[in-house]
């Protein structure tokens, strides 16, 4: 069973996350929990208003294993060309305690954070939920590349778009 405070800081973080990406994009639509490409991802990010870019984050505790969990997401989103994948993948690594120290990832977890061919790169993410400035709370530790973009990534993203509505999008 999941903690109250788990819950909590998971969504904590997933705000966090979400207000990281919205600072980055132009008017972007963005989901919590979606289910995007057969894939569980706690928040989707698509720039300009649903028509652009496509942004995964998967959100992983400091306190478990971070080496192992940063590389089942790796393998889980299939880094491509293998597969169809978001054009930005990221994976936010969260710091629910006091007292943790931040994040530096393995040489091997940035080998498997590039695409097979180079062409993109998943991005690392460190979320700080002790700091009280929103500001302070996510920090780029491995800068996101783009992956290749696609006709299938575009069309699942125009489908996504038309059937969900946004939990944030820019409003006039």
């Amino acid at each position: 069973m999941i903690s109250i405070q788990m819950v909590h800081g998971l969504g904590r973080a997933k705000n966090a996350v979400q207000d990281y990406l919205t600072h980055k994009l132009l008017f972007p639509k963005v989901y919590l929990d979606a289910e995007f490409n057969g894939k569980k991802v706690d928040v989707l990010a698509i720039d300009r208003e649903g028509t652009g870019d496509v942004r995964a984050a998967y959100i992983l505790y400091q306190g478990t294993d971070v080496e192992n969990a940063l590389e089942t997401v790796a393998a889980n989103v299939g880094i491509p060309p293998a597969v169809i994948v978001p054009h930005f993948i990221y994976a936010a690594v969260v710091n629910n305690g006091p007292g943790a120290s931040k994040y530096v990832p393995s040489e091997q977890i940035i080998q498997k954070s590039f695409a097979e061919d180079g062409v993109g790169r998943m991005g690392i993410l460190y979320v700080d939920l002790c700091e009280d400035d929103p500001k302070f709370q996510v920090r780029v530790i491995l800068k996101a590349e783009r992956f290749r973009s696609s006709k299938e990534i575009v069309e699942l993203a125009d489908r996504y778009v038309a059937e969900h509505p946004a939990k944030w999008e820019v409003r006039e």
